[in-house]
């Protein structure tokens, strides 16, 4: 019984709080216009920063956790004869079996290497991303096969001119696109032996490795990287193979960052000391993400929180304007026995009632806000339950606080000067 005389207590304290600030509606609306725009903000940078948060993560996470990347750096013809009086000849597919049989971490080792190539149809010409590689690399990277099969062992064994194209070079190609089918890059015809499953295209930068889109890409054996590269020299099978990139797999997540000393070390000694490759470990880019990503939340959280503690004094300046116009109403509320706490309570409802009105009104300008980002932007956002918690809860608090003394003030009223009071 005590709780429901409770409740009920406070229920007539918000009816209270209503009816007097509908009497005034301009002046209420006008007073919550610093808690909307706090919360419109604290709420678009919330979801903006969780979409710009995931989608760098997600494009870290492609890179594969459990791989370390050994990259291929360009150099000028100066630095390449440095480098050859040190005994390098760049980086090979050698380096990637020295690392496999140097690092007992390390499960598997695939390479890359960008091609210049020009690749016809036997009806038009299409313009990807030529790329020679070891059979393993679609494992490693995880890349799926829509039909037919990826490059083979025996593919690179016996220097066979095949391809794997992507769904959308096949796509291009229409009919000729199909397994079984030729396609000519440079001066050699390629039989079509796999297309790729369709990916999500979006591509961008994560550190110094770049997000390819495999829709738009074919791949041959690298043993025939020359055959199908307009700056190669004119002979097939390749010995030890030029790569751009290599990809290093680590048996797991925990011995990555354990393996990375043992791969800088036996590169450093197979090229002599000359830098000419650069080792790039997405775990560490991982966590590095996440690190600014926290910062950047707090930064722009930090700001948007100014905006509703503005709002807030606003609210505690009207309350108080409030408190000074209804001096004759406390005096006649405290003469029919009207306690300070039922004050404080009234006074309190108001403000509270106020930035949470404005709390709400806020999110919904949010995701106005929100939307219009993803649609003229084109960023991702992401709408979390924090996003809508925080700077809610956050309106109720400061309405709480920045009403108190207001409602206090009011409280401490002398009722008779109250009455006596025009």
């Amino acid at each position: 019984m005590k709780h429901l005389r409770v409740n009920s207590r406070l229920f007539k304290f918000v009816q209270l709080a209503v009816k007097s600030l509908l009497q005034h509606k301009l002046r209420a609306a006008l007073s919550i216009l610093g808690v909307v725009c706090g919360v419109a903000a604290v709420f678009s940078m919330l979801s903006v920063g969780e979409g710009a948060k995931r989608e760098s993560l997600a494009q870290i996470e492609r890179l594969g956790t459990r791989n370390i990347y050994v990259k291929a750096v360009p150099l000028t013809e100066m630095q390449q004869a440095k480098f050859r009086a040190n005994l390098s000849r760049g980086l090979s597919l050698t380096d990637a079996h020295r690392i496999q049989k140097g690092c007992p971490d390390v499960q598997d080792a695939a390479g890359l290497r960008e091609l210049k190539a020009s690749v016809f149809s036997t009806m038009k010409e299409v313009t990807p991303l030529i790329a020679a590689c070891t059979p393993n690399y679609a494992t490693l990277m995880k890349i799926p096969i829509g039909s037919g099969r990826f490059i083979s062992d025996p593919d690179m064994q016996e220097s066979k001119l095949v391809c794997v194209i992507g769904h959308g070079v096949a796509g291009s190609m229409g009919a000729l696109g199909r397994i079984g089918n030729y396609l000519r890059i440079e001066d050699s015809l390629f039989k079509i032996v796999g297309v790729l499953q369709r990916l999500e295209s979006k591509v961008g930068k994560s550190g110094a490795i770049r997000l390819r889109n495999y829709n738009d890409m074919i791949f041959v054996p690298l043993a025939v990287a020359n055959l199908a590269s307009s700056t190669g020299t004119p002979y097939g099978a390749l010995a030890d193979p030029e790569v751009t990139e290599l990809i290093i797999a680590v048996n797991d997540e925990k011995q990555v960052l354990r393996a990375v000393p043992a791969v800088k070390r036996i590169m450093e000694i197979a090229h002599g000391g000359a830098e000419d490759y650069q080792i790039i470990v997405p775990q560490e880019l991982l966590n590095q993400s996440k690190k600014i990503q926290r910062t950047f939340n707090v930064v722009l959280g930090s700001i948007a929180f100014i905006s509703l503690i503005v709002g807030g004094i606003g609210i505690m300046n009207i309350m108080l304007a409030t408190v000074s116009e209804r001096t004759k109403e406390i005096g006649i509320r405290r003469a029919f026995g009207a306690t300070c706490t039922d004050i404080i309570l009234q006074f309190l409802a108001e403000s509270t009632l106020l930035t949470f009105t404005g709390g709400i009104i806020g999110i919904l300008i949010g995701f106005g806000g929100v939307w219009l980002i993803s649609a003229i932007a084109k960023w991702n956002t992401t709408v979390t339950m924090l996003a809508l918690v925080v700077p809610l809860l956050t309106s109720i608090v400061v309405g709480l606080f920045f009403g108190l003394y207001p409602a206090y003030t009011a409280a401490k009223m002398d009722p008779i000067a109250a009455l006596r009071s025009e």
